[in-house]
Order: structure tokens, then sequence, then C-alpha cells
């Protein structure tokens, strides 16, 4: 008998052991990685100088939400394809970069004309080199995605880390060097292609995948595009209704309530990272329970006690301590935050739930579903912004935010009420 089929006859055994040393990984790992991030920004933005360093903000962003296209769903359909069947992990991994590959000329097409637009001097260069850091970057989190699949956060851990070092060291080196956004961003480009190097290394030696990944697989690829579109299309379509409430914030209220909202609003999406990974770590026995009914209500009652009683514990801490966190945090100067975060803390507990929905989804097969919730709560997003942003400002920004979260939950809840495994099938069994 297989350790996959041991785990299927019963109790948490290997898989709930797996589960629970990932999630230690993962939660070691975050917080260097975030410091490494947070020293980087620390020390740019004041030898750049504001204005030097808001070209910089502003081309890494641009390029890393255009790098968010070449994604295509194929990380997340990778794990779950993996964690089904890694007999076939050369297929799948070859198969999945074939399609990823599509997607970089347009990107680098899209870039380029970015950069000519922006006209010369410094921002026309710190799109060229973030663009080609976003990209490498875009890969990178690929590796993890395959990492995942395999269940061996251990090597994403030590991958996202060496980035975050690497990426931290080229580029404060950089700026000793050179005091420029240039000379930054070409020390961010060799600090992920030295991360790529290793990804790539790793993947090779442990894994016996090459860049290529392996055999291309017409049908493969065709089922792949038609389970991983829906994917990606709802991650972006998140993307647009978590970001959305500033532009019409904007638009009714001005700078000084944006910057109040968004303090607030950072702490909470910071808190994000919580059930981000403990998710990372229960995916891959999620999708392989797919066709085991009990298993899989098991993992999932589990998963949802777990999450709703962290989201109570940390929406709670948030909301009592409301006042001393924007101190703490901001100072006295960001008190009009304190109204906002209180009602984005009742959020947190049910931001932590629609996680675990909306992965068992995923996990269901049932992607289809996730893309028109995503459409439907970005509609109710905006709705309730025009409507409560007018009058409450702020704090009517973070109720469209609550409203949004409670409206995912009832729609996952309904779908998900369907028995666990009565599903279509796959064809990665």
């Amino acid at each position: 008998m297989t350790r996959d089929e041991a785990d299927g006859d019963g109790g948490w055994g290997h898989e709930g052991k797996t589960a629970l040393a990932n999630v230690l990984v993962k939660a070691l790992s975050v917080p260097v990685e975030k410091a490494c991030r947070i020293v980087l920004m620390v020390v740019a933005a004041p030898l750049l100088g504001a204005a030097a360093f808001g070209s910089y903000q502003f081309a890494l962003a641009t390029t890393t939400m255009l790098a968010l296209f070449t994604d295509l769903g194929m990380g997340i359909w990778t794990t779950r394809a993996l964690a089904r069947d890694r007999q076939r992990a050369a297929a799948i991994v070859g198969t999945a970069l074939r399609i990823r590959f599509a997607a970089v000329l347009p990107y680098l097409a899209i870039v380029g004309l970015c950069a000519a637009i922006a006209g010369p001097g410094e921002t026309r260069r710190a799109l060229a080199l973030l663009g080609l850091a976003a990209l490498v970057n875009a890969f990178i989190d690929y590796f993890g995605a395959i990492f995942r699949g395999f269940e061996r956060l251990g090597d994403e851990a030590r991958l996202n880390v060496l980035r975050a070092l690497l990426i931290a060291a080229a580029g404060l080196g950089a700026l000793r060097l050179g005091r420029s956004v240039s000379a930054l961003a070409v020390g961010l480009l060799a600090g992920m292609l030295a991360s790529a190097a290793y990804g790539l290394w790793v993947l090779h030696r442990r894994y016996r995948l090459g860049f290529g990944g392996g055999a291309f697989d017409r049908a493969l690829a065709r089922s792949a595009a038609a389970e991983a579109f829906p994917l990606w299309l709802a991650g972006l379509l998140s993307l647009l209704y978590f970001k959305g409430d500033v532009v019409i914030l904007k638009a009714f209220a001005g700078n000084a309530e944006i910057g109040a909202y968004s303090a607030a609003y950072k702490i909470f999406e910071g808190l994000m990272i919580l059930p981000a990974v403990l998710l990372a770590a229960t995916f891959p026995p999620l999708a392989r329970a797919r066709n085991q009914p009990d298993k899989q209500r098991r993992w999932e009652a589990a998963l949802v006690a777990l999450l709703l009683t962290m989201g109570a514990v940390v929406g709670g801490v948030v909301y009592l301590g409301s006042g001393r966190i924007i101190s703490l945090i901001y100072g006295a100067g960001f008190v009009r935050a304190v109204p906002s975060l209180r009602v984005l803390a009742v959020a947190v507990p049910i931001l932590f739930l629609n996680f675990g929905l909306t992965h068992f989804l995923i996990a269901r097969d049932l992607e289809r579903r996730n893309l028109v919730f995503a459409a439907l709560m970005l509609i109710v997003n905006v709705a309730a912004n025009l409507i409560l942003i007018p009058r409450h400002r702020g704090p009517g920004a973070a109720a469209a935010t609550l409203i949004t979260e409670i409206s995912l939950t009832i729609c996952c809840l309904i779908a998900l009420r369907r028995r666990p495994g009565d599903v279509p099938e796959s064809p990665i069994q």
C-alpha cells in the first residue's frame, strides 16, 4: 500500500504531519522575507530622495502588475495537478511552462511600450530593468508552485528567503555604487537572476526537472488551459475589487482620507499572510481528497474551525487595540485611520474563512464558480463603495470590504453544499 493510499483510508497520518511541518516552515520563513524587503525600502527611500523613490515605486508597481498576466493560472493548476499525480511531473511542468512561455513576448512588448511612453530618463530605464526582474520573479514564483505540489515547502522557503536576501544585498550594494533608480533596478535584477539560478539547480538536482520541464502533452495542455484560465481571471478580478476602493475614495474624499484608509488597509492586508500560509501547506492534501468525500469533509471541517478561530482571535486583538496599533505604526497623525481599522477588524474572521472556502472550490475542481463569484464580488464591491464612501468616507470603504467578504462567504457556502467528491472528472488523476 502506498503512502497516499494509507492516508486515504482513515486518519490524518503522514499528510497531517507533513501539513503541520510545512506550516511551521512557511511561518518561519515569511518574517525573514518581509524583513529583507522592509530594510531595502527603508534604506533606499532616503538615499534616492522622494522624487526618485516615487519613480522607482511607479515602475515597480507597473511591472509587478503586468507580470501577473504571465501566470495564466498555471501556478495553482500545477500545484493541484502535482498533488494528485506526481508520476506525471515532467509532463505537467513541461506543458505548463510551454503555456507560460507564450505570454512572455506579449509581456515584454507591453513593458517596452510603457518604457517608450515614459520618455527618456530614469523612469524609462527603471521600467525596462524592473520589467525583466518582474518576469524572472514570476518564474521563481512558479518554481515555488512546483515545490508546493510536491509538498516540500522547505524548498520553497529556502528559495524565497534566499531571493529576499539576494535582492536586499544586491539592491543595497548597487545603491552604494550609484544612488539612482537605475542602479537599484540593476541590483534587483541581479538578485532575481541569482535566485532563479538556485531555483533551477534545485529543480534539476532534487526533482530531475529542467527549465523546459519535460515532454509537452497537447491533450494535457488543452485541459490545463481550460482549468487554469478561470483561476487566473478570478485572481485578477479579486485584485480589482481589493484595490478599487482607493480609486473611488479619491473621487469623493481626497488624498488625506486615502492616506488614512490606506494606513488601516495595509494592516488588514498584512494579516492575509496568516491564512495564506495555512492554505499553502494544506491545499495539496485537499486536492488529492477530491474523490474521497469523508477525507475531504474532515480536512474542510478542520480548516474551517481553525481559520474561524484564528480569524476571531486576530480580528479581536486588532479591533480592541486599533488605536494603539495605528499610533505605534504610523504615529498620532494617523488617528483618523482608527475607525476604518475597526471596521476592517470585524471583516478579518470572514476574510480568513474565505481563504479556505475559495481553496475548497479549487480543490473540488469548481474553479469556474470561483470566477463567477469573483465577478459578482467586483460588482458588489463597486456598488457598496459608491453608496457608502460619499457618506462615510474611509470607514465606508472598509464597510464595503466587509459586505463584499460576507457576500463571498454566502456564495461559496451555497456552491459547497454539493456533496464533496461529487465533481466532474479531471484529466489529472
